[in-house]
């Protein structure tokens, strides 16, 4: 079979078109049809783009092994996540860009660098994130990667002033009748049943306390929809639900929600001219993070093996047993700064003068100051 025609078969086999394959070599779309009709054949150049891409076996284009390719790709992969991990941005964005050129579809990759660069406020660094969550809207047959596409897209189109895209978007996200998870749990009985339930009960408040979270910061545009007594409302009961969920205080990840609620209601008191439960508010977001940078230190990454000592014991969440240390709800901070450092930045606000020469206010620092350098 001429090389032509292997390239129309390998591209078939993977459900590609002629345009979508141009497109990861970098090419017009006659060019590929040239090959696969005999009249001209692929440069010496692009035939390792070409093997990467159809993940050929050694006898096929280049004698690239699929399973070393993929390993390859792992391996790249999880450096990335480490740089990212570990506070080392640039270097992570750079790496992926390098895998990227040597394995173009690579869409695990490609995912990582459009994320990763999607929350810039740069205009052209957007516009690269957009491009590369259309590739993998475009290319990926994994469902779970077109949603994070589209989801990721919807926000990036609106931030660049496309809301017409991002609605059409958003039209597409199918609904489901059940999902993945809720079919499994159909299949448990018992025990299974119930431990499959708790995790998802734990993994539904996360999502919702993270939105009320969220929802509760929000303070933008020329109307408001809550004014700050309100909004000192909603931060109210973001402590309060943690408090109930976690009825033995073992906030693990979540007491950075308790941090940002004490934060905000001190702000929102000031405002308020309520310096003093300004102040307490202060004193508790303190003592939150000194447990919090306690309890992190040493758990950078995306999701963390918890050593025996760091496992909680509140009902909806504690391990039943070692193979339980990984916590799907559990997500430790991506910055090399601990909660400390971070707090001390913001508290330099011009929102604190009212209370900056407050002895209470220096005392805080001071705690900061300490907890920051340990």
């Amino acid at each position: 079979m001429s090389i032509g025609l292997t390239i129309k078969k390998l591209r078939r086999e993977r459900d590609m078109t002629q345009e979508q394959l141009a497109e990861l070599l970098g090419i017009t779309a006659n060019a590929v049809s040239q090959w696969e009709c005999d009249r001209t054949a692929p440069d010496i150049a692009q035939l390792p783009m070409l093997s990467n891409i159809f993940r050929v076996s050694a006898d096929v284009l280049l004698g690239i092994d699929v399973g070393t390719m993929d390993a390859q790709i792992e391996e790249i992969y999880n450096q990335v996540r480490e740089l990212f991990c570990t506070g080392h941005r640039q270097e992570g964005i750079a790496l992926c860009r390098e895998g990227l050129k040597k394995f173009p579809d690579a869409y695990i990759l490609m995912e990582e660098l459009a994320f990763n660069l999607s929350d810039s406020h740069n205009r052209a660094i957007q516009e690269e994130s957009i491009a590369l969550f259309e590739r993998i809207l475009a290319g990926t047959t994994d469902d779970s990667a077109k949603n994070h596409a589209i989801g990721n897209l919807c926000r990036l189109y609106m931030a660049v002033g496309n809301p017409e895209r991002a609605k059409e978007l958003a039209e597409t996200i199918p609904v489901p009748v059940y999902t993945k998870a809720q079919c499994h749990r159909m299949t448990l009985r018992g025990a299974e049943w119930a431990d499959d339930m708790r995790h998802q009960v734990a993994i539904d408040f996360d999502k919702f306390i993270w939105d009320l979270r969220n929802l509760s910061r929000y303070s933008r545009g020329e109307s408001p929809i809550f004014t700050d007594a309100e909004r000192l409302v909603l931060w109210q009961k973001v402590i309060a639900f943690v408090d109930v969920f976690y009825e033995n205080g073992d906030y693990a990840f979540d007491e950075q929600l308790l941090i940002d609620a004490h934060f905000w209601c001190a702000k929102l008191y000031i405002r308020m001219g309520n310096t003093e439960t300004a102040l307490n508010e202060l004193e508790s977001m303190v003592k939150h993070i000194e447990n919090f940078d306690r309890y992190s230190d040493g758990l950078l990454g995306a999701h963390v093996v918890l050593p025996q000592d760091k496992w909680q014991i509140s009902l909806l969440v504690r391990p039943r047993d070692k193979n339980e240390g990984l916590l799907p709800m559990i997500n430790s901070s991506s910055s090399t700064e601990n909660a400390a450092m971070d707090y001390l930045r913001q508290l330099s606000d011009s929102a604190f003068d009212a209370i900056r020469s407050h002895p209470r206010f220096s005392q805080i620092i001071a705690q900061l100051k300490k907890t920051a350098h340990e």
